[in-house]
């Protein structure tokens, strides 16, 4: 299915950026489905719009929502296939023969609803969550300089993990704001000023780092070389 399946993360940093004016253009170049998840709906819009430092942010989301930007995936089983695999991705690495909570439900309600739906990809700026499907190694590498402490991997269960989300593809608010900027999306904001394209692009990779994607500054250097050469 051509979609992608959002997590909170990305929809905040595109949020407090005043980025999420770009879902509707991309979407419409995409050609696909833009969809969350009750999780997603609960920590992006119900929750902080009862709340007085992020409400704004959360009736902006919702304004997606309710255009239909943004779309609702549910089924009955959801919940249940949701904390089966959530339990098995938080019973893959050990310290001290405890396993240790690396993922939280609703990031893994996504991932649950893309293996679902068969989407293409879905959005997530979390470090630990996006390498335990891209490269679980990096997981336990971070664990261990966090915790000083040796870390066990359950091969077992982390085998069973890496088979059951084989095929899903993992892209961040980094990729999407840079893929708006290729397409030209941002160009009023490319103003008079020297180097105007990397000035802009600067802002843009630097704004959603800043509000909590997961991107080094070797990559955002990497990218603003690439895009310069073009």
């Amino acid at each position: 299915m051509k979609a992608l399946v959002f997590d909170t993360g990305p929809l905040i940093s595109l949020s407090l950026n005043n980025l999420l004016v770009l879902l509707p253009k991309l979407r419409d170049r995409y050609k696909g489905d833009f969809f969350i998840t009750p999780g997603v709906r609960r920590e992006a819009i119900e929750r902080p719009i009862e709340s007085k430092r992020f409400k704004f942010e959360a009736l902006q989301v919702l304004k997606q929502l309710h255009t239909a930007i943004l779309k609702m995936y549910e089924n009955n089983e959801l919940k249940d296939k949701t904390l089966n695999l959530l339990n098995l991705a938080n019973s893959i690495f050990k310290a001290h023969d405890n396993y240790i909570k690396i993922v939280h439900y609703t990031e893994t309600e996504v991932i649950q609803s893309c293996l679902d739906m068969n989407a293409e990809a879905v959005v997530i700026d979390e470090f630990i969550t996006r390498q335990l499907i891209e490269n679980p190694e990096k997981v336990k590498e971070r664990l261990e300089k966090k915790l000083h402490l040796p870390i066990y991997t359950d091969e077992n269960n982390l085998k069973k993990f890496q088979e059951i989300t084989k095929g899903i593809k993992v892209i961040r608010s980094v990729e999407l704001v840079t893929i708006a900027f290729e397409l030209g999306l941002l160009d009023e904001f490319a103003l008079d000023i020297p180097e105007p394209r990397k000035t802009l692009l600067d802002g843009l990779l630097w704004g959603v780092k800043l509000n909590g994607c997961s991107v080094s500054q070797r990559e955002i250097e990497r990218i603003i070389k690439i895009e310069n050469s073009k």
